[in-house]
């Protein structure tokens, strides 16, 4: 048998040898995208990268956290698309998350008279509704509840009163004239006393808490007796 060239025999082993493709783009995508993360101490989230897109994976504390954290990955460079495979671990239950969200929402400065909020919780999806006097009160509210260990999901459905200065006025008065009558003058030191004052269009809502129906019907009373108002709503509730 004719033995075979010395490059043939070459051609052979080479072929059978096997193959690994580096995608070195793909490696560098990663390690920026990680030294981002180590940059803004994030830990436990495992990175891949392939092509422009980027899969996160790991256990994170809310939606807003998992939110901020795509936002900022989106802004390295290369980085086109974001798959999450990040999970948010949940709270013991509704109750106590819908609790540590409403402290939150008294934290806040931007949180007055004024405003009326309402926490739904329903499985760690939270959803805010009510009325706010200027949009960065919306926003600072949301981002707060959205970074509560706990959060699923956030929904914000606040509505943001229309701007008017005839409507600022009357939330004065409304104010001033309810917390020096006597029924409420108690309630006027809190931070945020608890009988809220809506105005839209001239128009009153009442809402919070109060501590009788003698207190909710003064309030409305108090109210109904002030110049300038088109009409008053009533939705105040008694704490038992």
């Amino acid at each position: 048998m004719k033995p075979q060239p010395v490059e043939a025999h070459r051609q052979i082993r080479l072929a059978h040898l096997p193959v690994r493709l580096v995608n070195r783009d793909a490696d560098h995508l990663q390690t920026r995208v990680e030294q981002r993360l180590s940059e803004r101490r994030v830990r436990g989230i495992k990175v891949a990268a392939q092509g422009g897109s980027v899969t996160l994976a790991g256990a994170i504390a809310s939606a807003g956290a998992k939110q901020d954290l795509i936002a900022d990955v989106l802004k390295v460079d290369g980085v086109k698309e974001i798959v999450s495979e990040l999970t948010i671990g949940k709270a013991e239950s509704d109750q106590k998350l819908a609790e540590r969200i409403a402290d939150q929402m008294r934290r806040s400065s931007y949180f007055t008279v004024f405003d009326d909020v309402e926490i739904g919780v329903d499985n760690g999806i939270v959803t805010l509704t009510g009325y706010v006097t200027q949009p960065i009160k919306s926003d600072d509210l949301a981002r707060r509840a959205a970074h509560v260990d706990g959060v699923q999901e956030f929904v914000n459905h606040l509505e943001v009163l229309p701007a008017s200065l005839g409507d600022d006025r009357l939330r004065s008065i409304i104010a001033n004239t309810l917390y020096r009558d006597p029924t409420f003058s108690n309630y006027a030191s809190q931070a945020i006393p608890p009988v809220h004052i809506i105005v839209r269009n001239s128009s009153v809502l009442l809402t919070g808490v109060v501590n009788s129906e003698v207190e909710r019907r003064q309030a409305e009373n108090i109210v109904r007796g002030i110049t300038g108002i088109i009409g008053v709503q009533n939705a105040l509730r008694v704490e038992r």
